[in-house]
């Protein structure tokens, strides 16, 4: 760090000299203040590391992610709901704007944005007015993140002794920083854990039939 403040104060100062030399009109050390105050704000506005521009590209881009698991999720956690038999595979049917809309309480504006951004990533296929449906790719990451998000809330609840109707709140805060190597490690952690292609079951009841009354009643 003091290396590249003694570059950076070399630099400012070799660079103001020869402008004052090139400018007449151009004082020394005013001009060195300058430069250096230049290379600052390039600094702070495009550092790699802590940057104004990078850190919003990079914030920006995890409110995408975070949205667009929310909405995979929310989209399985409704097919499991309309699963008439628990013991049968989940099957990919069309899902309602409604029941989504309801699933999250997401507005009109949130749900569209996310809709949209889905649809970009090839994750979501149109099923007819007010319907959409799961694609292929879009059905197998849905599972991934539904799964990874359960493996969480258990380990939280069995290590951390959070209560189950909390622990879904706790788990929406990390769900999305999960890799592979962590996942593996919280299935070794969990010794009845589910088979790698196994989704669990949620620890907390959600109930679908309530969900669908409700959008019943709005309608």
């Amino acid at each position: 760090m003091l290396a590249l403040s003694a570059v950076i104060g070399g630099a400012s100062g070799w660079i103001g000299s020869s402008l004052s030399a090139l400018f007449a009109d151009f004082p020394t050390g005013a001009v060195i203040v300058l430069v250096a105050a230049a290379i600052f704000l390039v600094s702070m506005l495009f550092g790699p590391a802590r940057g104004v521009v990078p850190r919003s590209w990079r914030q920006a881009r995890l409110r995408r992610k975070v949205g667009r698991q929310h909405l995979l999720r929310a989209a399985y956690e409704i097919l499991e709901g309309q699963q008439p038999d628990v013991a049968e595979p989940i099957r990919n049917l069309p899902i309602a704007l409604d029941s989504l809309m309801t699933h999250r309480s997401w507005s009109a504006q949130q749900i569209n944005r996310l809709l949209r951004t889905a649809r970009n990533e090839d994750h979501l296929e149109e099923a007819g007015p007010g319907q959409v449906r799961l694609s292929e790719a879009g059905f197998g990451e849905a599972a991934r993140v539904t799964r990874n998000h359960r493996l969480w809330e258990l380990y939280l609840i069995r290590y951390a002794d959070i209560a189950p109707s909390h622990v879904d709140r706790d788990a929406d805060l990390v769900e999305h920083v999960l890799d592979a190597e962590v996942v593996d490690q919280l299935e070794s952690e969990l010794q009845d854990r589910p088979s790698s292609l196994e989704v669990p079951p949620s620890p907390h009841f959600i109930d679908q039939r309530a969900e669908a009354q409700a959008i019943h009643r709005k309608a």
